[in-house]
């Protein structure tokens, strides 16, 4: 694959990512109303792991079409898009993993961003304020099952 179809291949989907997410919140805005026509509320944990779930399908999607691609030339694009991919389910897992694990630990909800790239973790919290007693076992279960160190991981409160 030529430098220029892979700028063009990253340049459409992060397009097609903005497009999914606009169309998600609109969608969500107008499809939310009651037969009284009040709007519901949407959480934003709901919401937040809905966008996030398109855009890896979308990802993943395409990483497919990647590595159905023949030919002896595709094969490192092949390899490449391979081990992307499992990079991404093992960190749709490990996501998924340490929001369990601290649903069990007496939080309401959780959300938990991976940036493997950066080797850091965001821990979105539904709480007005937590002591430090919440704040270490964030810290603590995030840090275990990841391997990412406390340094790299922000907790913010929702």
């Amino acid at each position: 694959m030529s430098k220029g179809k892979k700028i063009a291949l990253i340049v459409s989907m992060v397009a097609v990512l903005v497009v999914a997410a606009v169309l998600n919140v609109t969608l969500l805005a107008t499809n939310n109303k009651e037969p009284g026509g009040e709007v519901l509320q949407t959480s934003f944990f709901t919401t937040s792991r809905l966008d996030r779930q398109t855009q890896r399908d979308y990802l993943i999607s395409e990483l497919n079409q990647i590595i159905a691609m023949e030919g002896e030339e595709n094969a490192q694009a092949r390899q490449n898009a391979l081990a992307k991919k499992q990079e991404l389910i093992n960190t749709m897992e490990t996501e998924m993993l340490i929001e369990t694990i601290l649903k069990a630990r007496g939080f309401d909800d959780v959300l938990v961003t991976i940036n493997s790239n950066t080797e850091s973790a965001s821990v979105m919290v539904d709480k007005d304020v937590l002591d430090d007693q919440d704040t270490a076992i964030i810290y603590t279960v995030v840090a275990a099952e990841s391997g990412i160190g406390w340094q790299y991981i922000k907790i913010l409160c929702v």
